[in-house]
Formats: structure tokens, C-alpha cells, sequence
């Protein structure tokens, strides 16, 4: 099946972005400095409030609103897929992406070489705009569903760049950066031959289960940086999702039932929903006994690095697998050392996310387990992974 997929489109569509993307760049490196010296002389009042409620409020409210009707679309269908889903999926790429460039370039922000005063507060550096790329990511994804729909979402997609211009947060260069990075990431995931190769995984437990992970660990990391997830929210998510829980498994709340099948275990039918459950609470008790960087970094060695061991390990079962448990294996391991090494040096020294993510997923492979009673990888191991980095910083 996969030596079917016809991958030439998807090449010949990434070039062209390739070659788009460039020219695209260097116009706007060479007019950078004129034409953000031109957008400020466009101030206004009322268009200060106007723009800070679109890049602060709108844009994060109609993303949030995507991600809601593509989980509803994806319950809906029989065989759980979705037009939009390879759209959920462009977006997570293109804010991993964003945030890893912004740290390899270390660009500065626009205010701090100008007299001009930032109309919102930012973190981090200003190439490429984020913002821009995750409004760009859903760009091709809209044209491949409707025209009309595409044509709309690009007239807003380019209204918020212009926005964060305008807020003397980004450069011209910046939005062009957000532009090809958004856009070439919302090319490749939507188009039907990525499609077609997802849709291969798609039907594995496993892969829908670390998925899933890698999903609410970024989700988290990201909604905690903004604000909007504070200790208060996850204590009255985990208290619902414990009621909820107990209705499907008393057969009350097929909807909710109906969701967990996609991502439960087998042995998970008497606490539907309990990977999600120990997931937010490992998110919970990282925010409430570390530092934010820490717990940060705890997070994205649990999502990252703890996914890819699950993901290897299963996939080559036979190789080196350690005594004390069979359905662990060392490239498993290996793998997700490094990848959770590399999420969590973005917000820790390298040195210490490496010591950190060692120990965290080693030690995952150890079965703590008192008769009936297991501790759940998904509390242990950002909870190690934020005592080591603790400890060491």
C-alpha cells in the first residue's frame, strides 16, 4: 500500500513553495526597514484596540473553534477520520517549527531597534512570526476543501500579519518567514498522498494513543505560556474528566465513550479516558512543584521523548529488548532520550535536558507495580524528569 502512494504532486507542490517562499523573503528583507516605517504612520486608537483583539483574542479563539469541530468531525465519522484533521496536524508542525527557528535564529524583536513601543507583550524572538504561520498553516488545507473557504481564510491569514506589524512586534521579513513556513507545512499534511500515509498509521492504537500525547503536551506547554491554562483550570478539568469517566463506564455518556475507544487501552475499560486523565495530572503536579521552565521542559520530555519510545519500541520489538520488560527495547529508549532532549533544551541547558530525559525514560521501563496497582508513566516521568532537572539547576 504505502509503494502505491504517488508522493511526485507533493514534490513538485514543495518546490514551488521552495522557490515562492525565497522570493517572497527577499522582497521583503530588502523593503523591511521602509515598509514597517510606513505601517506605523497608520496608527490609530481604534485600530490599536481593533488589532490587539485579533492577534490577542480572535485568532486563538478561531483555532481553538477549528480544533473543537475537527474532534467532533473525527467522533461523527464512522471510521474516525476528517478532511480537517491533516489541518490539526499542519498546526502542531508549524508551532514546533516556529518556536525551534525562532530560537536557531535569535532574531531580535522590532522594538528593541526602533523608538517605536510594542502594543503587546512577546516572548522569545521575532523570526519567524508564529502568528502568521499557524494563520498560513490552514491556508492550502481551506483551498483543498473549498475555494471559497480558502480565498476567505487567506484574506484573514494576511490580516494578521499585517497586525503584527503594525504592533511593532515583527519585521516584514518575519511574516514573510511565517508565510512559507505555514504554508509549506499546511502543503505537505493536506495534501492526499501525506493523507494517504497518515491514514496507514491512523488505524494503529498506538499511533492514535502517542499522537494524541504529543498533541496535549505541546497544547499544554503553549496554553500554560499564554495564560490560559493555569493550576486552577487542570484541577477542574481533572475533577470532570472524573465524572465523565465514570458515566461511560457505566454506559450514561456514549459520546464520551465513543471518543475514549479511539485512544484507550483494552485494560482502560473500567477508567475510560485514563491515559488523558494521568496526562493532565502529570501537567498539573509538574506546574505545581516546579519552576514554569522546568515544568516546561518536564512536560516535553513526557510528550516528546516518552512518545517515541512507546512508537519504537513497538515497532522493532525484537531488538535488544531489556529483561525486566519485554515490550521495551533500547532503540526505543534511545530514540526518546534524544527527542525529548531536544524538545526540553529550549527551555533548559542542553547538558541537563539530556541528564534529565536519560534517567526519566530509562527508568520508564521499570514496571512499578504493587498487585492491582501501577504507577502511570505519565506522572512518573515528568515528575523524575523535573526532581533531576531540579537538582541539577
Amino acid at each position: 500500500m504505502r509503494s502505491e502512494i504517488n508522493f511526485h504532486p507533493l514534490k513538485r507542490e514543495f518546490w514551488i513553495w521552495i522557490g515562492a517562499g525565497v522570493i517572497l523573503f527577499a522582497l521583503a528583507k530588502i523593503s523591511d526597514q521602509s515598509t514597517f516605517a510606513f505601517v506605523q504612520t497608520l496608527r490609530c486608537e481604534c485600530l490599536d484596540d481593533w488589532v490587539i483583539f485579533l492577534t490577542e483574542k480572535l485568532i486563538w479563539g478561531v483555532l481553538m473553534a477549528f480544533a473543537i469541530v475537527t474532534g467532533f468531525r473525527v467522533w461523527k465519522n464512522p471510521d474516525n477520520r476528517s478532511k480537517l484533521l491533516p489541518a490539526c496536524f499542519a498546526l502542531v508542525a508549524t508551532a514546533i517549527l516556529g518556536v525551534i527557528f525562532k530560537s536557531f535564529f535569535a532574531v531580535p524583536r522590532p522594538f528593541e531597534t526602533s523608538a517605536f513601543d510594542p502594543l503587546v507583550a512577546v516572548r522569545m524572538f521575532s523570526f519567524p512570526s508564529v502568528h502568521t504561520a499557524l494563520a498560513f498553516a490552514l491556508m492550502i488545507p481551506m483551498f483543498r476543501i473549498s475555494k471559497w473557504v480558502g480565498w476567505s481564510w487567506l484574506i484573514f491569514a494576511l490580516v494578521i500579519g499585517f497586525a503584527r506589524v503594525y504592533e511593532n512586534v515583527h519585521f516584514p521579513s518575519d511574516i514573510a518567514g511565517g508565510i512559507f513556513l505555514g504554508g509549506v507545512t499546511g502543503a505537505i499534511f493536506s495534501h492526499p498522498a501525506t493523507e494517504d500515509f497518515l491514514r496507514l498509521f491512523w488505524r494503529e492504537l498506538e499511533f492514535r494513543r502517542q499522537s494524541f500525547h504529543f498533541l496535549a503536551g505541546f497544547l499544554s506547554v503553549f496554553a500554560h505560556w499564554v495564560g490560559f491554562f493555569p493550576l486552577r483550570v487542570i484541577a477542574i478539568l481533572l475533577l470532570a474528566g472524573l465524572v465523565v469517566s465514570w458515566f461511560a463506564a457505566k454506559g450514561r455518556f456514549p459520546f464520551a465513550a465513543r471518543i475514549f475507544q479511539l485512544f484507550d487501552r483494552p485494560r482502560d475499560s473500567k477508567f475510560p479516558g485514563r491515559g488523558a486523565f494521568y496526562f493532565l495530572l502529570g501537567v498539573g503536579l509538574s506546574f505545581f512543584f516546579f519552576d514554569v521552565k522546568i515544568a516546561y521542559a518536564a512536560i516535553l520530555i513526557l510528550s516528546v521523548g516518552d512518545s517515541f519510545n512507546h512508537l519504537f519500541a513497538g515497532r522493532m520489538p525484537q531488538i535488544v529488548n531489556f529483561p525486566w520488560n519485554r515490550r521495551k527495547n533500547l532503540v526505543g529508549v534511545v530514540v526518546g532520550i534524544l527527542m525529548g532532549t531536544f524538545a526540553a533544551q529550549f527551555f533548559v541547558p542542553g547538558w541537563a535536558a539530556f541528564f534529565a530525559s536519560s534517567v526519566a525514560i530509562f527508568l520508564e521501563t521499570i514496571p512499578f507495580k504493587f498487585r492491582k496497582f501501577y504507577l502511570d508513566d505519565n506522572v512518573f516521568v515528568p515528575l523524575v524528569a523535573g526532581a533531576v532537572l531540579y537538582v541539577l539547576m
